[in-house]
């Protein structure tokens, strides 16, 4: 799209993207509409088996390598807005931004290579699959060697909860780990009329989730942030029938390997002694799933310094860390850089709904501001 601005190109872009959504490790048709791009700017193309494609911009000699990453799955979410690019695909939706996050960093591809006798040094595009399931494809593009030669790396996600014409730093921690646990509760089933002839696996479930709430509140230390929540409660069959089984799901979410290791040992021994005392057994079993996600203060302070020129003063927020969970930690575990977040809700648009929601949607006008603070921040890094 060579006559289009890089405005009009990065929406034209994100609008395809949203409109063909893709499940995690099921990119196909995205990974080939990168590479379409990508090779139409005369760049060459790894591509990566479950992991995506990566592809180098090349300055003059010297200078330092960054990689900049971009994540392209979309979520097993229905779409309920009434956009003309709605998806087209039903029961997948982008609705955590992941299509403005490869538009932008193709954004940056044509950038950057019109820059490309102005810097000194290489900027490699990381496009990565399935950051939205776990293993996620950042292990394998590690693995691949994609950042073999890089000295640093960034990452921007779009998020609706700030005001467009934001960005929102961290100094170290960003994000947490994100864990996952399921349990099964095994009694023992009967008529509802005789519950003393059974062991209720529905009373017995709903006595540990509600003991399991002592965990975090009794059991960590306060200034220690944690979460355990419950995601899914299964259990019976009919009104008058007690239940045999229940299985439960859920999360746990921490900033620090101690509290990770407690929660993980205290879920099983709340467990266990709830189910022994009403006779019941039980399985247990607990993933470990993304790591912490943390940062490098000083590349951080330079997302700062490039954003405020970009935006303002005022404009660079520095919240608290998010509990969500980011295959982006396996990168920053490797080599220093750091994940930060572009605002783009719009309460005057009507722009607020939160991620992974049916009717998420972002600031199209903000998404320009993001391709040049990557950029900017990476040729900082650069020089």
């Amino acid at each position: 799209m060579p006559n289009e601005s890089l405005k009009e190109y990065v929406i034209s872009m994100r609008r395809y993207f949203h409109e063909n959504p893709e499940l995690s490790f099921q990119e196909a048709s995205t990974i080939s509409t990168i590479r379409k791009e990508l090779e139409g700017m005369g760049l060459e193309v790894h591509e990566v088996k479950e992991g995506g494609l990566y592809a180098d911009i090349q300055g003059m000699d010297g200078g330092k390598s960054v990689a900049l990453r971009a994540d392209m799955d979309g979520l097993p979410i229905t779409e309920d807005t009434n956009l003309p690019f709605r998806s087209k695909n039903h029961g997948v939706m982008h609705a955590c931004g992941h299509d403005a996050h490869v538009a932008m960093l193709l954004g940056v591809a044509k950038r950057a290579l019109e820059m490309k006798s102005k810097f000194r040094g290489r900027i490699r595009l990381l496009f990565q699959v399935a950051e939205e399931r776990p293993p996620g494809g950042a292990v394998s593009l590690i693995r691949a060697g994609a950042l073999k030669g890089m000295d640093y790396v960034l990452g921007q996600h779009v998020i609706s909860s700030f005001e467009a014409g934001t960005v929102a730093t961290f100094p170290r921690e960003a994000m947490a780990n994100a864990d996952e646990f399921r349990i099964r509760i095994i009694g023992k089933g009967g008529h509802g009329s005789a519950p003393h002839e059974t062991i209720d696996a529905l009373v017995v479930a709903a006595q540990f989730v509600t003991a399991a709430q002592a965990i975090v509140s009794r059991m960590i230390d306060p200034f220690l942030p944690s979460v355990v929540t419950f995601g899914t409660f299964n259990s019976g069959f009919r009104y008058n029938v007690i239940a045999p089984s229940a299985d439960l799901t859920g999360t746990v979410r921490t900033f620090h390997r101690e509290v990770q290791e407690k929660i993980r040992s205290e879920l099983e021994n709340v467990l266990k002694n709830i189910c022994a005392a009403y006779g019941a057994e039980y399985q247990y079993e607990y993933s470990e799933g993304y790591p912490t996600v943390i940062n490098t203060q000083e590349i951080s302070e330079i997302v700062d310094s490039v954003a405020e020129e970009h935006l303002g003063k005022g404009k660079v927020l520095h919240p608290n860390p998010s509990m969500g969970g980011e295959d982006f930690a396996y990168y920053l575990h490797e080599i220093p850089g750091t994940f930060y977040f572009l605002g783009v809700g719009n309460a005057a648009k009507g722009i607020t709904s939160p991620q992974h929601s049916p009717t998420y949607t972002v600031d199209e006008d903000t998404l320009e501001k993001g391709v040049e603070i990557m950029l900017g921040s990476a040729l900082r890094l650069l020089s």
